[in-house]
């Protein structure tokens, strides 16, 4: 008998939900330091049965019965919801673990035990190379013995999962739940790789020589955490400034967050809070959380409107859409909008309006956000090529090498082989910041040409975005740029876009 013949589609969408709220709420209590231990294993036990492989069997039958293409639509979008949680749900105690661990792990320096999390912000804040790479080292030593062994045992559950479901790999896996070809995107970011290298080698290495006074051969992962710093512009953003500019921002675009009830802004600093900012939906369209760990600097801007893009585009999402299309879809379309934001950074325009920024140093700035995401680009295109190495269905042992290797080659700056498990994200998500990165040029190529180079000063810019935001993840990246006349994502514009902001200054 078919598995559709006991399958109530509508309960297991509201069950999702409810599993989503609840897990989301969790993850935010406890990487906003509100609490210690991170239990997720309680909410999969009380919604396991979401996770059953006859559901799974279900819906797949169901889409390839379907001769709706919305309904086709939102049954892919739960083939890759109830795929994911079958294969996390084997490893929830694992990852609760993890968590637990991380959030406990401690680093000696200057002879105090310091958070392991909140060692992160203070590399990222130390100036002196030595101390630096002492810090560096010491996290390193924390990973490899304290995290690694749980790491090794949770990528090893979830590798053996998607097997046991079927598929040959675990990249085999999500290439079919996320509808999407690896190697495609694998080209393209070897393109990036190819067309930027002299630039980056050039430009980039000049910068670290300049601010840092190291050469990109002798220079760490840990240094572009200090570079990213970029400290000398702190006067211009100040920590207890963060809040108002991205508001005052909004308000320019006609867009008042006192206003929408519906966005906590959690700003707070806490011991145990991840340095990490995120953006928690609880509820969509009406619990959306706002996270960021304030520690001073650009990059706390940056973070502040990265999540700030995800909160509007989530807070504005019609409360009439159907369940896959509020909180499912391709996450590529939020991490989109959200570095729609996060971009106004390599705007002069802004930072000459908004932060009162000299005109010279608005340009310096702009050059080096632009040289910041071109490192960042060229990494995530390290990082696909690794992650699908690793999760290729051969050994893990072994791969530790293979991570130094191909991201140091791709940023030309040491990459240390104890971080092999910890900075590989689930359900290649990578590829998700890729696209996003390709998309979000072409949107701004967009708005460039229909509100001008200041778009975030016009009210209809902002009615613009609350309109393709009120979508939700409806339309995926190709489908909203389709309707704004281009053939899909295109990365010549992430490269060309890239190529001239650099090459423009002098």
């Amino acid at each position: 008998m078919s598995n559709m013949a006991f399958f109530d589609l509508n309960k297991y969408r509201q069950n999702a939900e409810s599993f989503l709220s609840e897990l989301d709420k969790e993850y935010y209590m406890h990487y906003a330091g509100l609490q210690q231990e991170l239990n997720t294993s309680d909410i999969y036990i009380k919604y396991e049965s979401l996770f059953d492989l006859s559901n799974f069997e279900a819906i797949k039958e169901m889409r390839k019965a379907s001769k709706n293409a919305d309904e086709t639509k939102k049954l892919s979008y739960l083939i890759r919801f109830c795929g994911e949680g079958l294969v996390e749900n084997y490893a929830r105690e694992l990852v609760d673990r993890i968590g637990e661990q991380e959030a406990n792990a401690t680093v000696k320096i200057d002879g105090k035990d310091i958070s392991y999390r909140y060692s992160d912000v203070l590399l990222a804040n130390e100036a002196d190379k030595s101390k630096r790479d002492a810090i560096d080292d010491k996290r390193n030593a924390v990973t490899k013995k304290s995290l690694n062994p749980s790491l090794y045992q949770y990528w090893e559950t979830v590798h053996r999962q998607a097997e046991k479901l079927g598929f040959a790999s675990y990249r085999d896996m999500f290439e079919f739940l996320k509808q999407e070809d690896f190697s495609t995107l694998e080209n393209s970011m070897n393109m990036l790789l190819e067309k930027t290298a002299d630039i980056y080698q050039v430009h980039f290495g000049n910068l670290l020589k300049k601010e840092l006074g190291i050469s990109l051969g002798d220079a760490r992962r840990s240094d572009f955490a200090y570079l990213r710093r970029a400290a000398r512009y702190d006067r211009y953003f100040k920590k207890e400034a963060l809040v108002n500019v991205f508001k005052d921002t909004l308000l320019e675009m006609g867009i008042d967050i006192e206003k929408q009830p519906n966005i906590i802004l959690d700003v707070e600093e806490r011991r145990n809070k991840s340095p990490r900012a995120f953006c928690a939906t609880v509820k969509v369209p009406d619990e959306i959380y706002l996270v960021v760990m304030p520690k001073g600097g650009q990059d706390d801007f940056e973070a502040m409107f990265h999540e700030g893009g995800h909160a509007e585009h989530f807070a504005n999402t019609s409360a009439k859409l159907d369940f896959e299309y509020k909180f499912l879809g391709d996450n590529a379309v939020t991490e989109g909008y959200a570095f729609t934001l996060e971009h106004l950074m390599q705007s002069s325009a802004w930072l000459s309006c908004f932060l009162k920024m000299a005109h010279r140093e608005a340009e310096d700035f702009t050059y080096f956000s632009n040289l910041s995401k071109l490192w960042f680009c060229r990494r995530y295109a390290s990082k696909l090529k690794y992650e699908l190495l690793l999760h290729n269905g051969s050994s893990i042992s072994g791969k530790d090498q293979a991570y130094r290797h191909i991201l140091s080659d791709a940023v030309m700056m040491q990459h240390h082989p104890e971080d092999y498990l910890k900075d590989v994200d689930e359900g290649f998500y990578c590829t998700n910041y890729i696209r996003a990165w390709i998309f979000e040029a072409q949107l701004k190529d967009y708005m460039h040409r229909k509100f001008g180079y200041e778009w975030f000063r016009q009210k209809k810019a902002g009615s613009f975005l609350k309109e393709i935001w009120s979508y939700g993840q409806k339309y995926g990246p190709d489908e909203v740029l389709m309707q704004l006349d281009y053939k899909g994502l295109d990365i010549n514009y992430l490269i060309d876009n890239l190529a001239e902001e650099i090459q423009k200054h002098k």
